[in-house]
């Protein structure tokens, strides 16, 4: 069995600026698509497999984290 990559990516709500992070793993069969392991508390997954803040429901940016002072 081939051996399975494993990363983190940074989230940020735009509306909050809560920063988060999605630990993600590529499946088992080896053909490029990856699964959510664990998400940061506040953060959830959506019916649509994208990742959403808890408290304002909005999709979460992902890959960079921001301040409350970069908000727009």
């Amino acid at each position: 069995m081939a051996k399975r990559e494993r990363f983190v990516t940074h989230l940020t709500c735009p509306e909050c600026a809560l920063n988060g992070t999605a630990a993600w793993e590529e499946d088992a069969s080896g053909n490029l698509e990856t699964t959510i392991k664990s998400l940061s508390d506040g953060f959830k997954i959506g019916p649509d497999g994208e990742t959403y803040c808890t408290e304002c429901g909005v999709k979460a940016i992902a890959g960079r984290t921001l301040s409350r002072s970069e908000m727009k």
